[in-house]
């Protein structure tokens, strides 16, 4: 966890985060995961147990109203979860019957959010909303770095080479990561646990992101064009958040700016590149391509994209390593959760830049 600076969030009226009236809060658990729903409610530490009572949504009973989810102090949001009602960002402070003192918490255990929560609930005074923060972003740094090395090491064909009984003879030599020209079309949190990955190899690394400061990419060279990320370097990594601005961003005018072994891995948003000219490419150059997300998912098992020995492919599964990808998820809720019942600042907080922004 980051460190604690000290400082606290107040809600209305100066009261600091869940603080109430002698009473537990109540918590609404609107996922419908199983595993998620674990991660909060499943052997609470004592001190959150006996000061937030936790109730289950039932998705059987349809996407509840504005009226009922103000009566909670905490919703509790991830993998399918309905649509909050923007109308909620509207309350005032003395409006909820939860409670009329307090900023409500929006406690969102997994990552993009904009499909659960709508931008004006972020907005809005009244509200607080966190997501999983660095949760799971070294679980899906190392899945990019596992398709970057399959990738160069062409791993896809060389088993393609042993099963249809050609060992090594037409086999293309692979590409080594060391000393590489690496690009990042993007700097988020995933992208930063990646580079500290890349450190062995001695790769120069590249950035392209417009919204960080020179401060956090210090130690990284910047480029202030897209066009010049692709023209230097041999390997893309693509770790944007899916906006109007991005998507559809990489298309095959860029693609084609990288060497004849030139490499892109995607494990953010499919959307970021251009569907045609990810096709085209896999059609008419020898670029390769390593992929966890899809413009269609699951995709059609027999596309020239997914069937393309040049293209290492993963079913979406980046940050998926089974019962320690919960349990970090735990911890961050948890942690949270602690600090709204003592009213301090609580870590992973979604303002309107990050939303807008988000993978």
């Amino acid at each position: 966890m980051p460190a604690d600076d000290g400082d606290s969030v107040g809600g209305a009226d100066g009261i600091p985060l869940g603080q109430h009236e002698d009473r537990p809060l109540r918590a609404l658990v609107l996922t419908p995961h199983s595993d998620l729903r674990r991660t909060v409610t499943g052997s609470l530490p004592i001190e959150i147990a006996k000061s937030i009572t936790f109730d289950l949504w039932e998705a059987d009973t349809g996407p509840p109203s504005a009226i009922i989810l103000r009566e909670y102090d905490i919703l509790v949001t991830g993998w399918g979860a309905p649509m909050l009602p923007a109308e909620l960002a509207e309350d005032q402070p003395d409006a909820a019957s939860a409670s009329p003192r307090r900023t409500r918490y929006v406690l969102h255990l997994t990552g993009e959010l904009r499909n659960i929560v709508p931008r004006a609930i972020v907005r809005s005074p009244q509200w607080i909303v966190t997501n999983w923060g660095t949760a799971i972003s070294r679980f899906v740094a190392e899945m990019n770095l596992a398709l970057l090395l399959a990738a160069a090491r062409r791993i896809p064909e060389a088993k393609t080479s042993i099963t249809s009984g050609q060992w090594k003879e037409r086999l293309a030599p692979g590409t080594t990561l060391l000393g590489k020209v690496v690009g990042l079309f993007g700097y988020g949190r995933i992208a930063r646990d990646f580079v500290r990955l890349l450190e062995p190899f001695g790769c120069h690394m590249l950035v392209y992101d417009p919204y960080v400061s020179a401060q956090e990419v210090e130690g990284i060279e910047r480029v202030h064009t897209v066009e010049e990320l692709f023209d230097r370097a041999s390997i893309v990594s693509l770790h944007a958040g899916l906006t109007p601005e991005t998507e559809g961003r990489i298309g095959y005018d860029l693609l084609s700016r990288l060497p004849e072994d030139g490499i892109v891995i995607n494990t953010a948003r499919a959307g970021l590149i251009d569907e045609d000219a990810l096709l085209r490419a896999v059609r008419q150059t020898s670029l390769r391509f390593g992929l966890d997300v899809y413009h269609r998912e699951p995709p059609d098992r027999e596309s020239e994209i997914v069937r393309c020995d040049r293209v290492v492919c993963t079913p979406h599964t980046g940050g998926e390593v089974g019962t320690a990808m919960y349990e970090q998820i735990r911890q961050v809720a948890l942690e949270n959760l602690r600090r709204y019942l003592a009213g301090h600042r609580l870590y992973f907080i979604v303002d309107e830049e990050l939303y807008d922004r988000m993978t």
